[in-house]
């Protein structure tokens, strides 16, 4: 039987190195995803530890082939009031499941510079507040087959002006309806 060095008149190429695995703690945070360890190695985050370390976590590392340490892991973080999602390097996150559920104690809060979109194509959308309020500074544009609204009280405020058209258009009132203008033109 002929061995590979016998055949091609080389010899094996060398096994990969182990992956040598240590603790260590973030000194400092560096710019893209890199950290100043305890021990005196830059690590990089590594993409698939999705919470951003941050100065004092405690932190499972790799030395991978190419001799960069990379941070896996983190095992333990000293102050619990807040955490980071991240995935380093990556442009587009997104969260694949037949259902997913967010819930917070007290505030959810989304923010985007330029878009947000939330859309149930087929279903249902709730929300549910007991104060709503909304800030458009440019167009707000509704399009609906059916609107349905309930209040106690409805106080609208339009500075040039309010259209109300319709093939058909009811206004009813149980006790007064008052109209008050410089000009009034009916018909």
């Amino acid at each position: 039987m002929m061995h590979f060095a016998e055949k091609t008149n080389q010899l094996p190429p060398p096994a990969p190195s182990p992956l040598t695995l240590c603790e260590a703690q973030v000194v400092v945070v560096l710019e893209n995803h890199c950290y100043l360890l305890n021990d005196g190695r830059v690590a990089r985050q590594a993409i698939s530890c999705l919470i951003t370390p941050d100065v004092g976590d405690r932190v499972l590392s790799a030395v991978c082939q190419d001799e960069t340490p990379y941070i896996l892991h983190i095992l333990q973080r000293l102050n619990l009031e807040q955490a980071q999602m991240s995935a380093p390097g990556i442009r587009k996150l997104a969260l694949r499941q037949q259902e997913i559920s967010v819930s917070a104690t007290d505030k959810i809060a989304l923010q985007a510079l330029h878009d947000v979109e939330i859309s149930a194509a087929v279903g249902v959308m709730h929300m549910n507040a007991r104060n709503l309020f909304t800030t458009v500074n440019d167009s707000m544009v509704q399009n609906v087959r059916n609107y349905i609204g309930k209040a106690d009280q409805y106080l609208l405020e339009v500075k040039q002006l309010l259209r109300l058209h319709g093939q058909q258009t009811l206004i009813t009132a149980e006790k007064d309806v008052k109209v008050d203008g410089e000009r009034i033109s009916m018909g």
